[in-house]
């Protein structure tokens, strides 16, 4: 009786195991319970995968710094008296006003100050208060307001540094430096001059070095022969390349050479020829730019290209003038119309942070002119030529007058194949900018 009721209940169960199963299938079709198995193994593997380190993308840390370089600057006695308020005031904002938004578009900024910043009362050679030609000196407010315009950096390495002799450079040095302006090729002394200035920009060092071919005829004073940068017609550039030398020495990543030189001033080309090979050896030793000043024309823009200790190409960025920001030279009172304009260059710098390595990886210029007659604005031409004439003061015939010389301006820029030469000055930087994304 037992072994019967003990075989009815395994027979329960089996039947009862049955209607379970078939209810099962009923609900979950077999490829439905395969399509959720698979699925349940696919997220254990995603997961398995998550728990895997990710391969990291390599980004090299590269940073660019925005260097912006003007040329002459030198008020005449129009422009003096032209800013004078009254009451010994004195305001040339007006004529940085449209060339300023400009200027702070650069991370550093740097003109050539050709006139001195000394005062109204300190006496040389007969001459004191604020002149024009031939020994300049200008009211401080000068400096102030290109300083509020953006300027940072000048060179006083030029042939007015001593204009108002030794005591007046001493005191455009103390003024200058005590406004926040930046200053080199000339010096209060030794120690000073042997300290070569070097300014950095967001881990971007850049060496500033200045020479003058002249003084204006005067002496260096004995005894402070370290006062101003001077190199006699850049004949002997041993005192500049071993300037170039220690900069590097001195961890300058970009060593930017600003040269005041050329006999000729109103040519468009360098006088003599002989400063190219000036200017090819001073690339050849190490300068990454050479900016020229003191023509008062335009002359042209040239790329040199020299070898690195790795056997790779730079380039060196040289411009023979730059021409004229500001003066009161004007047509037909001089030689031709070219007096009155000016290349601003605006050059960016790329640093591999990782290797150290510095190039040029951009130039762009921007022609600009003297507006004499509207309280000598500075005007972009390319801003003029967008815009309308009477936001500049000027006519429709004036506007097309300018463009005329415009492209003459950019002729002369380009007389020594500067465009042609910079495909490959940019190839070139296009290759540091890829191989800075390559990890060995």
């Amino acid at each position: 009786m037992k072994r019967i009721q003990f075989l009815f209940l395994i027979i329960f169960v089996t039947l009862l195991f049955f209607i379970i199963g078939i209810t099962a299938g009923a609900f979950y079709p077999p490829e439905v319970l395969f399509s959720q198995n698979r699925e349940n193994l696919s997220n254990k593997e995603d997961e398995a995968a998550d728990d895997e380190p990710e391969e990291e993308s390599f980004e090299p840390d590269l940073r660019t710094v925005k260097l912006m370089s003007a040329g002459n600057i030198f008020p005449h006695t129009p422009q003096i008296e032209q800013a004078h308020l009254g009451n010994g005031i004195y305001d040339f904002t007006p004529s940085f006003e449209f060339i300023a938004p400009l200027f702070k578009e650069g991370d550093i900024v740097v003109a050539d100050l050709e006139t001195s910043q000394a005062g109204p009362d300190i006496s040389f050679a007969g001459t004191r208060g604020y002149t024009g030609f031939p020994l300049f000196n200008s009211p401080q407010e000068l400096s102030v307001a290109l300083k509020e315009a953006g300027v940072d950096l000048m060179t006083l390495g030029n042939n007015h540094a001593l204009d108002r002799g030794y005591d007046g450079l001493l005191a455009t040095l103390d003024h200058l430096r005590s406004i926040g302006v930046k200053t080199f090729g000339a010096y209060k002394s030794q120690e000073e001059r042997d300290q070569l200035l070097i300014v950095e920009h967001d881990g971007v060092f850049i060496a500033f070095i200045g020479y003058t071919f002249s003084t204006n005829g005067i002496p260096v004073p004995e005894g402070h022969e370290y006062c101003v940068n001077f190199s006699p017609g850049f004949v002997d550039l041993t005192e500049i390349t071993a300037d170039i030398r220690k900069a590097r020495n001195d961890g300058a990543d970009v060593v930017a050479v600003f040269t005041h030189w050329g006999d000729d001033e109103y040519n468009q080309e360098p006088q003599p020829q002989r400063l190219r090979e000036v200017a090819a050896e001073l690339a050849e030793v190490g300068a990454d730019l050479v900016i020229g000043g003191h023509p008062k024309f335009v002359q042209p823009l040239e790329w040199f290209f020299n070898k690195r200790p790795d056997g790779s190409e730079r380039a060196t960025l040289a411009i023979y003038s730059q021409g004229t920001l500001l003066s009161n030279q004007h047509y037909p009172a001089n030689v031709s119309p070219r007096v009155e304009y000016h290349l601003l260059l605006d050059i960016e710098l790329t640093k591999n942070m990782d290797s150290g390595e510095t190039w040029i990886s951009q130039v762009d210029r921007e022609v600009t002119w003297i507006h004499r007659l509207w309280r000598h604005r500075i005007l972009p031409l390319s801003a003029v030529f967008a815009g309308e004439p009477s936001q500049y003061n000027l006519t429709a015939n004036q506007v097309e007058e300018l463009r005329n010389w415009s492209e003459r301006t950019i002729e002369a820029a380009e007389a020594y194949n500067f465009s042609v030469d910079t495909i490959k000055a940019l190839a070139l930087a296009e290759q540091m900018y890829n191989k800075a994304f390559i990890t060995e």
